[in-house]
């Protein structure tokens, strides 16, 4: 019993050990705790950083994994020369102007295309005159198409060219009625055609379009080729 109160009172006389060792390692956990929540908010920007210096500019667009394409405007004028090459009485060439409003990515209505023809003569339509005694003039051949169309987007993105540079592509068809001229009357028909286009800025571009017009009662499919550019407004 006296060896119990004399322990009991060497204790009491005998600072806390239990807590003395607690109190730096206690501190230690919040430390590191603080730390651990430090590091993790950083990551982030490091992240970003570490992202920043991998980007190398190409063209003067930097190159990301995602990047949403660019929205086209509203209105594009275009021009362009047109190769119409399958009729066998004659070669014809052409001016070609258009007029389109743009509503979204995938549709718009090519309100007004305008091709205005210069035919040459094969040599069939030369052969004819000489040995037949047939007058080119009597030969039916095209001096004006009108059409307009609905135009839809089939694909859109982008391409490296060349390992130098960025551009932007779209492609779509068309389709719509037609207003034929020729020397000898006029007619209605219906045109259908693709279309592809390559951009050199936001608002200036190069396009290839293959258009086939079919004129009721005569003259049926007129294949032309037409190379041209468009402006966006």
């Amino acid at each position: 019993m006296h060896a119990n109160l004399a322990t009991i009172s060497t204790m009491r006389q005998i600072p806390s050990l239990r807590r003395i060792p607690d109190r730096p390692f206690h501190f230690l956990q919040k430390f590191l705790f603080l730390c651990g929540l430090g590091l993790l908010g950083a990551i982030p920007y490091l992240l970003a950083a570490a992202a920043q210096a991998g980007i190398k500019p190409l063209d003067g667009v930097k190159i990301e994994a995602l990047e949403t394409y660019q929205n086209p405007k509203q209105r594009q004028f275009d021009f362009g020369l047109g190769l119409w090459p399958l009729d066998p009485y004659y070669n014809g060439f052409s001016i070609d102007v258009g007029y389109t409003q743009i509503f979204n990515k995938t549709d718009a209505w090519e309100v007004v295309h305008a091709d205005y023809l210069y035919t040459v003569d094969t040599g069939l339509t030369s052969q004819l005159a000489d040995q037949y005694s047939v007058n080119p003039q009597s030969i039916r051949r095209l001096s004006l198409v009108l059409s307009s169309n609905f135009r839809y987007t089939l694909a859109y993105g982008k391409f490296i060219f060349f390992e130098r540079s960025i551009r932007y592509f779209r492609s779509s068809i068309l389709a719509g009625p037609a207003f034929v001229m020729t020397n000898q009357g006029e007619t209605v028909g219906l045109g259908a055609g693709f279309r592809l286009e390559t951009f050199v800025n936001n608002l200036y571009s190069w396009k290839l379009e293959v258009r086939d017009t079919y004129a009721f009662g005569y003259l049926d499919n007129n294949l032309a080729f037409i190379f041209g550019t468009s402006y966006g407004v």
